[in-house]
């Protein structure tokens, strides 16, 4: 029983491995989406969802393996040796695991950095959109008024 919840193990590992794989993919393509010349907010948004979904397949990992390791613990405290293999192979996983978090994180971190400075470059864009558009509508106010001549009393006796 414990060989099979030991399979279990690895395997659940393994899949987080992929998914922190495919979570760094995500996070390369929104930073490219960031930095492009014209983000598609589209396409932001898909991605975001995507990582979203990841995120939670990825805490449902870790809770069902917390769960069964919880099950064999005692088990692979008191028969180390008849489980090497199988615990060598779980910590080779977990340390690469850890390596992708802290690659995941790293990537995040200049994310987020990229994504404040698009949301500051867009506000300066409709901050200065709208001041172009307060000048046109006063130009052309001033335009209007210019053209426009105010009634005049015309005396026709002379």
């Amino acid at each position: 029983m414990a060989e099979a919840y030991m399979t279990m193990l690895i395997e659940s590992q393994e899949k987080k491995l992929e998914l922190l794989e495919r979570a760094i993919e995500l996070d390369k393509e929104q930073e490219e989406i960031i930095t492009g010349d014209k983000p598609d907010m589209g396409a932001l948004d898909a991605n975001m969802d995507a990582k979203g979904a990841l995120i939670d397949e990825l805490d449902k990992l870790d809770d069902g393996f917390e769960a069964l390791y919880e099950k064999i613990r005692e088990e692979l405290i008191a028969n180390k040796d008849a489980h090497r293999e199988e615990i060598l192979r779980l910590q080779d996983l977990i340390r690469k695991i850890t390596e992708k978090i802290a690659e995941v994180e790293a990537i995040e971190a200049r994310s987020k950095a990229n994504f404040e400075m698009f949301m500051k470059n867009r506000r300066h864009g409709i901050k200065d959109n709208k001041s172009s558009v307060k000048a046109a509508n006063v130009y052309a106010s001033n335009m209007r008024r210019m053209n426009k001549i105010d009634p005049m009393f015309v005396d026709n006796k002379k």
